[in-house]
């Protein structure tokens, strides 16, 4: 009785749940009271950066149960010839130099970079704007990717050859009335797949089959 004989992972999609269970160093076999080593494994478990919260309790008679609040990757930026993959909120989750299949993000210049904390760029205003719009980008079910950014404006890609462009405040108007949805629909239908969609103040939205 009261033996750990079993452990149970939820809120994880990063890493799988064995993995969780390693990095844990979670083991069986020891008093579900006195030997169940919780803070331990929470400890262990909140060093990765893709940890936002971790739970970890005692669900009676054998099982220990890790409930996991997980930093969703929502871009890269290029950093010279790697790529630093932030969440929402510009935390770094990991740096790599494999392109990952996330909005990749190009035109900053990294200031400072820790795994864990948020990233710092010259461009910090921009860099905030940018967030914001993928968060809507998101939120209005569509997906960039690539954004490049300039002082001007930015160019977000939706295919490699179709690009909306604007300033970042006219793109999240866009994105929010969900006016830009609605164009990039229209020429999918129309199997139009080059060209830009340049995006003005007060939601205006014109199409040109040219690319700068």
């Amino acid at each position: 009785m009261f033996q750990i004989t079993n452990y149970e992972v939820e809120g994880n999609s990063y890493y799988s749940d064995e993995e969780i269970l390693v990095m844990g160093n979670c083991k069986t076999g020891g008093n579900i009271f006195w030997k169940a080593g919780l803070s331990d494994i929470r400890q262990r478990l909140s060093r990765d950066a893709y940890m936002e919260e971790v739970t970890v309790h005692r669900q009676l008679p054998d099982t220990i149960r890790i409930e996991i609040k997980e930093r969703k990757q929502t871009a890269a930026i290029v950093y010279g010839d790697n790529y630093v993959v932030i969440d929402s909120e510009g935390v770094v989750l990991r740096k790599t130099s494999v392109e990952p299949k996330i909005t990749i993000i190009r035109g900053l210049t990294i200031s400072r970079l820790t795994v864990g904390e948020p990233v710092e760029a010259e461009e910090k205003v921009l860099l905030r704007q940018t967030l914001q719009m993928l968060a809507s980008m998101e939120k209005g079910d569509m997906f960039f990717k690539k954004v490049e950014l300039s002082k001007v404006q930015i160019r977000a890609y939706v295919y490699d050859s179709l690009i909306c462009q604007g300033t970042p405040e006219n793109l999240l108007e866009a994105i929010d009335s969900g006016k830009l949805q609605v164009v990039i629909q229209e020429l999918y239908d129309r199997e139009i797949e080059r060209g830009t969609i340049q995006v003005s103040g007060g939601n205006y939205i014109s199409f040109t089959p040219k690319i700068d």
